[in-house]
């Protein structure tokens, strides 16, 4: 089972458990639940599926999982969390329910072997504050290419930056293919938020250069408008990378109108 499929399918366990625990009251056990989703989604946008993956087939399946020295040293959540799995694999009969519980011990073993503790959690606490992740940024494409090309295992998938605009990173290790493409991430929001209208106090600058100096001690939460030499951009603040992205509304809101009437053209395609 690939990394993705191994993680996306604890959300038969998770979902209804997170629903029951909400409905009856247990605040606790109803965040521990989304905790760990949280914690699911943290490796994917970081692009450690396929770390995860070799993780979990080092780890054998046993009645009584093992669990990382270094969990015990961890946070209330994650032991907490890890309390939780423990009674739930005591009170669940079904086979298929076992294995999504031990995936999820996996993960959280995986998390805290790799010190990603204090990532993880700010992720789930945060990350309805956050603008899509990228973990990298490249000032050009060319820069991103070798990188993608050299790097001996590449995370994947995974959004970069290239410039002021998302790129995905993929990498396919059983053989070794690579490739980037050119990804609209942030465009949704940004016609959103537009359509809902500029605020009338949108801080105006001469360069770029003026607007990036206000935005370091004034970051967007995580999206803001600014004006740069009278041209509307809009102002992404990426955290993980200190730093923001600044895009061109017109030009970019045209470019996503593009992309979305070309997607159609596909599926319509392939109806026929």
């Amino acid at each position: 089972m690939i990394p993705h499929d191994a993680l996306a399918t604890t959300a038969t366990l998770i979902a209804p458990r997170r629903q029951a625990a909400s409905l009856e009251g247990r605040e606790e056990e109803e965040k521990l639940w989304r905790y760990l989703r949280a914690l699911g989604d943290f490796v994917h946008v970081t692009g450690q599926l396929y770390s995860f993956e070799a993780f979990l087939q080092k780890t054998a399946p046993t009645e009584q999982p093992a669990v990382s020295a270094c969990l015990n040293s961890q946070g209330s959540l994650a032991k907490l969390a890890l309390e939780l799995l423990l009674r739930t694999l005591d009170e669940t009969p079904e086979p298929e329910q076992k294995r999504h519980v031990h995936v999820l011990i996996a993960l959280l073993n995986f998390i805290a072997d790799t010190g990603q503790f204090a990532d993880g959690e700010d992720f789930f606490l945060h990350q309805l504050k956050y603008a899509p992740v990228a973990i990298a940024h490249f000032p050009h494409r060319e820069e991103a290419e070798v990188w993608l090309k050299d790097a001996k295992e590449p995370p994947s998938p995974a959004r970069i930056l290239v410039g002021d605009e998302y790129y995905q990173f993929w990498y396919t290790p059983e053989d070794n293919t690579r490739g980037m493409y050119r990804d609209y991430a942030v465009e949704p929001a940004m016609e959103v938020l537009t359509a809902r209208g500029v605020p009338p106090q949108t801080p105006s600058f001469d360069t770029r250069e003026e607007a990036e100096a206000w935005l370091v001690t004034h970051p967007a939460s995580p999206y803001a408008f600014v004006l740069i030499a009278g041209e509307l951009h809009f102002a992404v603040h990426h955290r993980r990378l200190k730093r923001h992205s600044l895009h061109p509304v017109a030009s970019a809101l045209k470019a996503w109108e593009e992309r979305k009437r070309a997607v159609e053209r596909e599926q319509t395609l392939e109806q026929e």
